[in-house]
């Protein structure tokens, strides 16, 4: 279960990231952010990537491999978020946005 909870976290950090870049906020929500608003979203960018190293940690005894294995769950989620970004629906991209972390959490749910 906490290498999934780490993954939808690297994922939701990553989102805000991409929330805190106007062309990707206008995309996915609309409008562009004020200055106050991208500090809002980079800062709760960071600390959701910084928090989704935590459940890694845990989950894995030695910290090389749960360091290595947080870094191959941060790289698939940025890969999903590109490529969501890259080819999702125009008008949907925000729920396309979302759709991953709402499957994630579903399959961790079934899983235990």
């Amino acid at each position: 279960m906490l290498p999934w909870l780490s993954l939808v976290l690297c994922y939701a950090g990553f989102v805000a990231l991409a929330l805190a870049m106007p062309r990707h906020h206008e995309e996915l929500r609309g409008g562009k952010p004020g200055a106050a608003g991208q500090r809002l979203w980079r800062l709760a960018g960071a600390a959701l990537l910084a928090a989704s190293l935590w459940p890694a940690l845990v989950w894995w005894p030695e910290a090389a491999i749960a360091v290595s294995a947080w870094l191959g769950m941060a790289t698939v989620a940025a890969f999903a978020l590109a490529m969501v970004l890259t080819f999702g629906p125009t008008r949907r991209r925000g729920l396309s946005a979302a759709l991953p972390v709402c499957l994630a959490v579903a399959l961790g749910l079934l899983a235990r």
